[in-house]
């Protein structure tokens, strides 16, 4: 019986190969196009920040960093930040505690590029990535300077964004 199986086997591969030259010269008649089209695809990840710029005891500079996986199958995105609490004004980029607002704003970079406040009238550009890319990922460090202790607790809600251009 085992070697009947095997017969059995070897003869459909044969078959199946021996087909496939007519399948293949039937489409070299040119009536057929190859092709196909990819859809734009975008994914940001974020993981829970180990550490958060809340409390402020002591007059320094408190830092602290969450990580950026993205995936895509553009070209290049722009990954930037932005504040997620207002649009304008003075509570633009800083920590707030009810009305109490530190006096500078929290401020952000990726690898060993300048810090950039988040006070600006536009979104801050951290960083480019190229694509196609697979869980491309990216450390984020914020700063907040603190000149006195700031009692309360404090809190800010930050954007992450990546876009196809410049935001």
């Amino acid at each position: 019986m085992t070697k009947l199986r095997t017969s059995i086997t070897a003869s459909a591969a044969v078959a199946l190969f021996a087909a496939t030259p007519s399948v293949a010269a039937a489409q070299d008649g040119g009536d057929t196009t190859l092709g196909g089209t990819v859809p734009s695809f975008t994914e940001l990840v974020l993981p829970k920040a180990k550490t958060v710029l809340q409390t402020f005891p002591t007059a320094k500079t408190y830092t602290t960093s969450f990580q950026v996986a993205v995936t895509t199958t553009e070209p290049t995105l722009q990954l930037s930040l932005a504040d997620g609490d207002v649009a304008s004004g003075t509570k633009r980029g800083r920590l707030a505690s009810g009305s109490k607002l530190l006096p500078h704003p929290v401020e952000a970079r990726v690898g060993s590029t300048a810090f950039a406040p988040l006070n600006l009238p536009v979104d801050t550009p951290l960083s480019r990535f190229t694509g196609p890319l697979s869980r491309g990922k990216t450390t984020v460090n914020l700063r907040q300077t603190v000149e006195k202790k700031a009692a309360g607790s404090y809190r800010k809600l930050v954007l992450v964004t990546v876009s196809l251009d410049t935001p």
